[in-house]
């Protein structure tokens, strides 16, 4: 829950930032930004087959770890594109966009693996209650995610009506630079998941075990 939060607040800056870095920072005409929206959803929807079998191969949590890391080092070039550099940037939405596609996938199937635990260990159904969890979450990520970045950049300098050189690099450090800081912690927090691929078979195993005698011990009586 604390991974995927932080990297709610850290996916949301951007997000709120996005067409203002673009005509601000970037110096993009208006004709050309719904090709990088095309290209960071593209690269999402694209990329999910990879996540998938990088998860079997490494794990569902460092396959996700790796593509906030992915993400970063995308992000962290931010700060040293030139005004008008379109095919670098469109460079930086293809690796963020393939980022969101382990975002999208690869979260989930672990809440998923939570909500087994949780049956095992407790003997309760809950899962309704946790993926509410999660989605409030998720909702208050991206209302802090947008009352951070807007009132941010605002109080650091940068001003619409009166660009300055300041007020760009204000614009620029909160767009690409803050949510760097922020997945690199998630990928600390989800680093050491313990509920790797081999503890889940275990656990379903033992899950599976105990409806079984659930259900002898049904038909007995």
């Amino acid at each position: 829950l604390s991974a995927w939060f932080l990297n709610g607040i850290a996916n949301g800056i951007p997000a709120a930032l996005f067409f203002i870095y673009l005509e601000y920072g970037l110096g993009v005409e208006d004709a050309q930004r719904p090709m990088f929206v095309l290209i960071y959803f593209g690269a999402a929807i694209i990329s999910v087959p990879l996540w998938l079998r990088l998860s079997r191969r490494l794990g569902k949590h460092r396959a996700w770890g790796w593509a906030m890391v992915a993400a970063s080092a995308a992000f962290i070039t931010v700060p040293f594109l030139p005004s008008g550099a379109a095919a670098a940037f469109a460079a930086v939405c293809l690796i963020t966009g393939m980022a969101l596609g382990a975002d999208l996938t690869l979260p989930p199937a672990m809440q998923a693996d939570v909500v087994d635990y949780d049956r095992w260990r407790f003997s309760a159904q809950r899962g309704g209650v946790l993926f509410a969890l999660w989605g409030m979450s998720t909702k208050l990520a991206l209302a802090l995610a947008v009352g951070l970045a807007l009132p941010g950049v605002e109080a650091l300098g940068f001003n619409p009506a009166a660009i300055t050189a300041e007020g760009i690099t204000a614009l620029t450090v909160i767009y690409a630079g803050v949510p760097v800081v922020i997945k690199i912690a998630a990928v600390a927090v989800i680093w050491r998941f313990p509920l790797t691929e081999r503890r889940q078979m275990l656990i379903r195993t033992r899950m599976n075990r105990i409806t079984l005698n659930d259900r002898t011990e049904t038909e007995a009586a």
